[in-house]
């Protein structure tokens, strides 16, 4: 099987253009392939905030639920406010193109780059947590969670680059079942407790450990600010509203209601149901794990649990890989992202945008040894600058609109823009020795990145527009190269097409102080190739490649500025891609010493290669 016959058998076949329109998503797999990350969160938002306040003692336990009730008021807020930009954007309202119509080129590439990092970061959260799940059941397993992560990497990467549609069509099935039986146990606990079957429990003092910490404002503050996590997500719906069926607003409305709803009852339900069984987050098993073990013992059904809030949390980064292609490749038409990630792929997808996050995210997750409570503090901030950013963009569009109702949506989304940015605040000082510094970097470094893209597009563009252009002179002169090294199949191939472009022909080679190589050569070249003159360079420090550019430049000095040279270069191409490790690759290092010669390019330097395919 070759190369090109396993990728197909991975990604499946090629699709047509005209294909598109059908791989569009429909409400119910809209909510499987968009809401997956935010329905993830509640896996792990409860734990992060219970691993600041246990620092506190049961005391510091007892604020669990209070501080839920805040985090899924400020959900609902934004929620709301993403509801009136899809309206807004019903071509599809994402941060980047909100900021970047509102309120300017920076504003936008700070949103975007926020949003590049956030989808990075959501899927190697993702992935851990989920690979935190399975260990949790399985602690035999914990020595392996990197491997198991990278491998769960490349799953979603494979099914993401089938395409949208066979890849929505996988995922709606373990997402509504997470919503089922995730949904089962919050409403089996509560009513448990509301029954009076499940009596109200308090940690010992051993689970807090002996360094306990006075319940203060700021440790509060952090609390809220890990259990902000939950919000991580919502904004993909409106991200994603183009790669909805039509009509795209209203199905993507209806997606966003549904998602905020559910997320804000999960996650309220799992904070009261762990801060009635007196749950204390440790290194061995996950706060879901343990709630779970506690509703249904070690049967069957908290196996299930277990299994289904894996498959969440790993097919929870199928949003992001939604999303990070599609913006990488509207950077890309801006001239803000190598325009590669604009392409799109066989499979009706941006492959090179999917490829490259599931790369770095393996990078990531390496780095970080696949530890969940390592990488959510890293995340968190570019949540909030996207919220933030994008709310205040839509400030600016009600200002300059002003259609029917305008104040009323303003307030609301001003609302939102100042929560969003008072929560980011306090993330990024109470996360800042955590890591949210190295987020912080990373974006600055990805706007300078994307800048510099775009002044080299534009300059691009400057100099090889037609504006100015005068028509180019004929050539009065053609003068042809050959380097060889030896006389064989490959070099006679190339002199047969040298001979075609004109008589001026030299051969030139490269005397490296071999004496009976260079006679063979010269007996050999004079038998069959006797019509084209060789030349023999020296080279005493034993270079291949100086010789040659040396002559070239010689060349262009002596001949004038209506001449143009061909170089030709013969190259053999091996059967197999591991041969070409077994040879010195001249010819390669050749055409690279050649192509950034800038002085010779500038007189009109052609590069030919020939290239001669062994068989077996």
């Amino acid at each position: 099987m070759t190369i090109g016959e396993f990728w197909r058998l991975l990604i499946g076949n090629p699709l047509e253009t005209e294909l598109e329109k059908s791989e569009k998503l429909s409400k119910r797999r809209g909510l499987a392939v968009l809401s997956s990350d935010a329905l993830s969160s509640t896996a792990y938002a409860t734990e992060e905030m219970l691993r600041v306040l246990m620092l506190c003692g049961a005391i510091g336990l007892a604020y669990t639920f209070s501080i839920s009730i805040v985090i899924v008021a400020l959900i609902a807020i934004v929620g709301f406010s993403y509801y009136r930009t899809i309206h807004a954007y019903p071509g599809g309202g994402g941060a980047y193109i909100v900021a970047h119509e509102n309120l300017g080129e920076t504003p936008g590439l700070i949103a975007a780059a926020s949003l590049l990092v956030d989808y990075s970061l959501t899927v190697a959260v993702s992935i851990c947590a989920g690979t935190a799940a399975i260990t949790s059941a399985f602690p035999e397993l914990a020595t392996h969670a990197v491997a198991l992560a990278v491998g769960f990497v490349m799953l979603v990467t494979i099914l993401n680059l089938r395409g949208l549609r066979e890849s929505s069509t996988i995922f709606a099935i373990p997402t509504y079942l997470f919503i089922f039986v995730y949904g089962g146990m919050i409403a089996y606990g509560i009513y448990r407790i509301a029954s009076g079957e499940l009596p109200r429990q308090v940690p010992s003092p051993e689970q807090f450990g002996q360094d306990l910490r006075p319940l203060t404002v700021f440790l509060l503050l952090r609390a809220f600010a890990s259990g902000s996590s939950a919000l991580t997500g919502i904004e993909a719906v409106s991200n994603g509203v183009p790669a909805f069926h039509p009509p795209q607003a209203k199905n993507a409305v209806k997606v966003l209601m549904a998602m905020v709803i559910i997320l804000g009852i999960y996650f309220l339900g799992t904070s009261y149901i762990a801060a009635w069984l007196g749950v204390v987050p440790n290194n061995h098993e996950t706060v879901v794990s343990q709630i779970a073990r506690e509703l249904f013992q070690n049967s069957a059904l908290y196996y299930i649990v277990q299994f289904v809030t894996m498959t969440i949390l790993i097919l929870a980064a199928n949003t992001a890989y939604t999303g990070f292609p599609r913006l990488s490749s509207i950077l890309a038409r801006d001239k803000f992202l190598p325009r590669q990630l604009a392409n799109l792929g066989d499979r009706l997808v941006y492959s090179n945008g999917i490829i490259f996050l599931g790369i770095f995210v393996s990078v990531l997750i390496i780095i970080y040894h696949a530890d969940t409570h390592s990488l959510v503090p890293l995340y968190m901030v570019g949540v909030f600058i996207t919220f933030t950013l994008s709310q205040m963009g839509m400030v600016r569009f009600w200002l300059r609109k002003k259609s029917k109702n305008w104040w009323m949506h303003l307030v609301i989304n001003g609302f939102g823009a100042i929560c969003t940015a008072v929560v980011g605040v306090v993330v990024f000082w109470v996360k800042f020795e955590e890591g949210a510094w190295i987020t912080f970097v990373l974006i600055t470094l990805l706007i300078i990145a994307m800048k510099m893209i775009h002044k080299h597009y534009e300059e691009f563009s400057r100099q090889i527009c037609l504006d100015y252009a005068k028509p180019p002179k004929p050539f009065l002169k053609h003068k042809v190269v050959i380097p060889v090294s030896d006389v064989h199949r490959g070099v006679l191939e190339a002199a047969r097409y040298a001979r075609t472009l004109g008589t001026d022909v030299t051969a030139l080679y490269v005397d490296l102080g071999n004496k009976d190589r260079m006679e063979n050569l010269k007996r050999d070249w004079a038998k069959w190739v006797p019509d084209v003159p060789i030349q023999v360079l020296p080279s005493p420090y034993r270079s291949v490649i100086r010789p040659i550019v040396h002559y070239l430049d010689e060349l262009r000095d002596q001949e004038g500025p209506d001449t143009v040279v061909t170089v030709v270069i013969p190259e053999f191409v091996p059967l197999k891609w591991w041969h070409h490790l077994l040879h010195n690759q001249t010819a390669w290092m050749l055409k690279i010493a050649l192509l950034f010669n800038r002085k010779m390019n500038r007189r009109y330097k052609v590069l030919a290669d020939v290239p001669y395919y062994l068989r077996r």
